[in-house]
């Protein structure tokens, strides 16, 4: 479960019957206090409702045929997503030295009845605005009704789309730059693997079905449709009568959810066999349901390993290189004596530009972005006075790295809360050439272990 998302435990059904009237009628008195039956279409309809309304201010109608998207609890993935995303958006502004206020704009695939995720993006970002596409008609015509609702229209665009056209259709429609796009595919390939699925379960679902087949039934399944996605992102060449180039430079991460792991082993060898390598996976769980993240990018911006990448043992195979390098400081004998020395080390490398975060570290930490325009700190670097290892690149005025650099203390740093444990962290959050960052940090590093080291140093 995301850090930020409020549902840890069962809602206070009876505080929000109070709160949703309708709700009311709904609940059960149960010797483990009050309840709804999850498997009653209304029941969690009416739910989700209330949730909505009295936690996000939001005004939904849900119709009865179509798929009611829970947020409670017992299925609050739809908000981890978009926790997440907003964690994506903010490490990307981060690299690019972008404001946290700027608009960004979001591309919900498959917005639904609900119009879900664009609705709680913009409530729980005010900057949020989205284009949100849908193939049916009644879905279509019930999310411009939640969104009007709302007054979200001047920040929510409802597209009909044709189901047989490109999946990413709307990036070529407008000259406009896409923050991200979001998609919560329909999950089985036929019927019969819809009947399949239902039989396989020996208890019975936990919650009722409500959606229809063309929210729940696509050729190929779950694992086809962003299979598709990632091939009309990636290929340049003419697709559908359009330029599917153009699709890299007018969205910068291209992201789905998926329900099965043989999907995302299936996603991730699509990415590698097109030599698409800035991807990350993460993880939604929340009470007994567990879905996964697909992103990819084609960018030169990364993302940190706390964001693209999951530490379960069986799924390493699964993952993309690592973004986030860390190093155990044992010599320093104090979190400020750390601080003191990596900016001095920093301060030292030519022509690297210092900024400092807006997180805030506090006195005895460090926390700052730096970025450099060529390899000045490398041996060869210093010996021909330019860059002479980087690699090319294409934008002017662009950095060739930049680089998140902090030190981090007692639990922060290993969940120990012992003075004794020190950390340096590197992120890598921009550039296109690897060695270049690990270059950087091992370098970083080794100067600040050897001043640790040194006599008049350790007196600070």
């Amino acid at each position: 479960m995301h850090s930020r998302n409020p549902y840890r435990n069962s809602p206070d059904f009876l505080a929000l019957a109070e709160a949703y009237p309708p709700l009311k009628p709904h609940i059960i008195l149960t010797p483990k206090g009050p309840t709804i039956d999850f498997k009653n279409e209304l029941s969690q309809r009416l739910l989700t409702e209330a949730i909505l309304l009295r936690d996000f201010g939001l005004k939904t109608e849900l119709p009865p045929d179509r798929l009611c998207p829970p947020v409670s609890s017992t299925s609050a993935n739809r908000l981890n997503y978009i926790l997440w995303l907003q964690d994506v958006v903010d490490a990307v502004s981060l690299a690019l030295g972008e404001a946290s206020e700027r608009p960004v704009l979001g591309l919900d695939i498959g917005t639904g009845a609900s119009a879900i995720y664009p609705l709680l993006g913009c409530r729980t970002r005010p900057n949020w605005s989205f284009t949100a596409t849908e193939v049916d008609e009644q879905s279509y015509q019930s999310a411009c009704r939640n969104v009007q609702a709302n007054g979200l229209q001047d920040r929510i665009k409802v597209v009909h789309v044709d189901p047989a056209g490109p999946i990413l259709c709307s990036l070529l429609e407008s000259n406009v730059q896409y923050d991200f796009t979001m998609c919560n595919p329909p999950f089985y390939s036929s019927r019969d693997e819809v009947l399949q699925s239902a039989e396989a379960k020996e208890l019975g679902p936990n919650a009722v079905c409500t959606g229809a087949d063309v929210e729940m039934i696509t050729p190929g399944g779950e694992a086809g449709f962003v299979g598709r996605m990632v091939e009309e992102s990636e290929y340049p060449k003419v697709v559908w009568g359009l330029w599917s180039r153009s699709y890299r430079s007018r969205n910068r991460w291209f992201t789905s959810m998926l329900g099965k792991m043989s999907s995302l082993t299936h996603i991730v060898q699509l990415l590698r066999e097109n030599n698409i390598n800035n991807y990350a996976i993460s993880e939604l769980v929340q009470g007994q349901t567990r879905r996964w993240v697909i992103a990819w990018s084609f960018g030169d911006v990364h993302l940190p390993d706390g964001l693209a990448r999951l530490t379960h043992g069986g799924i390493q195979h699964l993952m993309p290189a690592r973004n986030t390098f860390h190093q155990r400081i044992t010599q320093a004998r104090s979190s400020a004596q750390v601080a003191a020395i990596v900016l001095s080390v920093l301060n030292s490398v030519d022509g690297l530009e210092i900024q400092e975060t807006a997180a805030e570290p506090g006195a005895e930490a460090v926390d700052v972005v730096v970025s450099a325009d060529a390899n000045t700190w490398s041996r060869a670097a210093r010996r021909k006075k330019r860059d002479a290892m980087a690699v090319e690149n294409s934008l002017p005025n662009t950095p060739q790295l930049v680089c998140r650099v902090r030190s981090l203390a007692g639990a922060k740093a290993t969940g120990d809360t012992s003075e004794a444990s020190l950390e340096l962290v590197f992120d890598w959050l921009r550039g296109a050439d690897r060695a270049l960052f690990e270059g950087f940090a091992s370098h970083v590093e080794r100067k600040v272990i050897a001043r640790l080291s040194d006599p008049e140093d350790s007196k600070q």
